[in-house]
């Protein structure tokens, strides 16, 4: 794994703490992008809203796994690796 630059570590630290001012009990974790995702839903005829928060693709997985390994959050089942949206569902 290739070394994090002190700016790097800022920005991921900056759309963790936006994530966490919007997460709550029981919600999942996951990144995919929101065309793909909002039909994902409508199919599945889910009432839930997704919450999106843009990130880079190459910081999107970092960020996923800090909340599932950290926080114990359950990843979607919906998540892609690489992603440029995370979600909170």
């Amino acid at each position: 794994m290739p070394a994090v630059h002190p700016h790097q570590i800022k920005e991921l630290n900056e759309i963790i703490e936006q994530i966490e001012k919007e997460l709550k009990p029981d919600q999942e974790i996951g990144g995919q992008s929101k065309p793909v995702l909002t039909s994902l839903l409508k199919a599945q005829k889910s009432k839930n809203k997704p919450v999106f928060f843009k990130a880079r693709r190459e910081y999107s997985d970092q960020i996923i796994s800090h909340f599932v390994n950290e926080k114990k959050l359950i990843k979607n089942k919906f998540h892609v690796n690489g992603a440029e949206y995370i979600f909170l569902l």
